[in-house]
Parts: C-alpha cells; sequence; structure tokens
C-alpha cells in the first residue's frame, strides 16, 4: 500500500515538474564576481556603492542570472542613443560572455545622465542575454510587456527635469530581476533575430534557437484569434438585443413619414460617369514580426557576435 502511495505521489510530482518556472543558470563561476555596481564618475559615495553592490548580487544570487548596473555621469557624453545599447551589449558581454558561441544568461542596465542634448540629456537601457531576453521580454509595440514595465518602475524614481532618487531607480530594478525570474518566462514568449533568421524561444528552461517557431506556438495563437472572434461576436450580439429591445419601432421606417407632400418639391439631377483612375500600393511583408503574423520581440547582435535584446528610454 505504502509503495502505491508512493508511485502516485512521485507520478504526480513528475506531471506537476514541467508546470513550475525554471531558473536559468550561471555558467561561469568565474564571472558572478563581476555582478555589481560599474560607477566609473563616481555619482555613488562608498557607502552607497557597498549597499548597491550587495543589493545587484543578492538579486544575481536570488535570480541565478548575471546583473550589474553601469551609471554614467560624464564618460558617457558623447554617446547617443545607439551607442548607449552597444555600449550596454558589449559590457555584458565583456563581464559575462567569456566564449564567442556561448550567451549567457543575465540582464545589465546603464544609466547614462549625461547624454547630448539631441538626445533628451538622459537615457537608460536594458541589455538582455540568454534567457534573459525571455525571462525580461520585450515585445514590439507593446507597452504592457516586462522590458518596458521594469523601465516605467526604474524612471518613477527619477522624473524628467528632476535629479530624483537614482539610488531607489538602482533599487527598484533589483526588485523586477527577483520578480520576473521567480515567475518564470511568459508562455510562448520567443524573440527572432532577423539578421541571423532565428527565433529564440524556451524549451527546458533553456533559450534554444531554430529557424522556425515550434508548432505549439503556431496552434496557440491561432486558438487565441479564434476565441477573441467568438468574444467579439458575441460582443456584437448582446450590444444589437440590447439596443434592439430599447427601439421598438411602431411605425415602419421610410422617409415618406417625415415629407410634407404640400411643402416639398422634387428635383432630377444626373450624374454621368466618365472615367476611373485605379492605384496600387505594395504592401511590405518582409519583415512581418515572428513570421506568419505572430507576436515577439526582436534580438540583434552585439560586436562580440552574441544575441541581446532589450529596450530603451529617455528620462
Amino acid at each position: 500500500m505504502k509503495r502505491r502511495i508512493f508511485s502516485l505521489l512521485a507520478a504526480v510530482c513528475l506531471f506537476l515538474l514541467p508546470l513550475l518556472p525554471v531558473s536559468a543558470e550561471r555558467q561561469f563561476e568565474d564571472c558572478i564576481k563581476n555582478c555589481k555596481l560599474y560607477d566609473p564618475d563616481g555619482v555613488f559615495d562608498a557607502d552607497e556603492q557597498a549597499e548597491l553592490n550587495n543589493l545587484i548580487r543578492a538579486a544575481s544570487d536570488e535570480a541565478d542570472l548575471y546583473v550589474a548596473v553601469y551609471v554614467l555621469n560624464g564618460s558617457g557624453s558623447e554617446m547617443s542613443t545607439g551607442t548607449c545599447m552597444s555600449f550596454a551589449d558589449d559590457s555584458y558581454d565583456e563581464l559575462f560572455n567569456p566564449q564567442k558561441d556561448v550567451d549567457t544568461d543575465g540582464v545589465l542596465l546603464v544609466l547614462n545622465l549625461d547624454m547630448p542634448a539631441s538626445d533628451s540629456g538622459r537615457y537608460l537601457y536594458i541589455s538582455t542575454s540568454g534567457m534573459g531576453q525571455l525571462l525580461y521580454y520585450e515585445e514590439n509595440g507593446n507597452r504592457f510587456c516586462r522590458c518596458e514595465q521594469m523601465m516605467d518602475h526604474i524612471v518613477s524614481y527619477m522624473p524628467r527635469g528632476q535629479v530624483g532618487d537614482l539610488y531607489g531607480a538602482v533599487k527598484a530594478f533589483c526588485e523586477d530581476v527577483k520578480t520576473y525570474a521567480k515567475q518564470g518566462a511568459p508562455k510562448n514568449a520567443f524573440t527572432r533575430d532577423y539578421s541571423k533568421g532565428l527565433y529564440y524561444y524556451e524549451k527546458n528552461g533553456k533559450l534554444v534557437s531554430s529557424k522556425t517557431l515550434p508548432l505549439s506556438y503556431k496552434l496557440n495563437y491561432g486558438v487565441g484569434l479564434i476565441v477573441g472572434a467568438i468574444c467579439a461576436a458575441l460582443t456584437a450580439l448582446i450590444s444589437f438585443a440590447v439596443i434592439k429591445s430599447r427601439y421598438k419601432f411602431t411605425k415602419s421606417l421610410s422617409a415618406s413619414n417625415y415629407i410634407s407632400d404640400r411643402e416639398t418639391t422634387f428635383y432630377q439631377r444626373d450624374d454621368m460617369f466618365i472615367r476611373t483612375h485605379t492605384t496600387k500600393t505594395r504592401i511590405d511583408t518582409d519583415r512581418s514580426s515572428g513570421g506568419g503574423g505572430f507576436s515577439g520581440g526582436s534580438s540583434h547582435s552585439s560586436s562580440g557576435g552574441h544575441s541581446h535584446s532589450g529596450g530603451g528610454r529617455s528620462f
């Protein structure tokens, strides 16, 4: 009897195991020491640097990811938004990607407080790598995806035109790193690197690449469209029924009901159709998101050839 109970419990555990959030991992032990604050311009004093180092390292340990934060206030004064992104990607590679053919799992934040005036003065960029691309998911045009919410959280401590709470901004980033890592990657999240023609998605807790998406992703997308269409149709029918019940007409609708024969005179006008002119516009579908209309994020390659995703914003 005990064996049967144990076997049943073991079977239940095996069934539930794939449903639990999976964690990324830090492949290279020597790189863990690089999980800290980088403050080349001395924005924080020694005590604050020590405290933030502890927060960043704690977030890295809890999430089992490589995590770092750069704060620039002078050394990044010549950067544009594009070079700030490249700086973030290359800095991550230098700290956490010691092997050219391995993309480690992690995230790096750059807070540039001294951007050129043409680029709004201050700029932040979040660079993600490996499973970090899905855990801190950035979806094209989605203001509610995780990366956008992280940036919302960060800039809430740094109001535009004010000095703000820079310490609180870094702390907020560390909190979100832990929160989203604990939740695991969103279901069916993926990114696409157009330059390589590859999709990146999760399989057994790892980031894998492929020329096409798995069939399950496409099926789930199709089911979502069908359910959405059914809900829209039901909403339309209910609205029609409500409107019809409120407006019960006793007389048939006709323009003659509202016209006085004594005061109305009709004239005849002819509109002669002479010619037609047709224009055609080509719709570019070469870069449709996700292929076949699937919604997903986008990846790109750093100067070292590693795959990264992420997002940036002026603040």
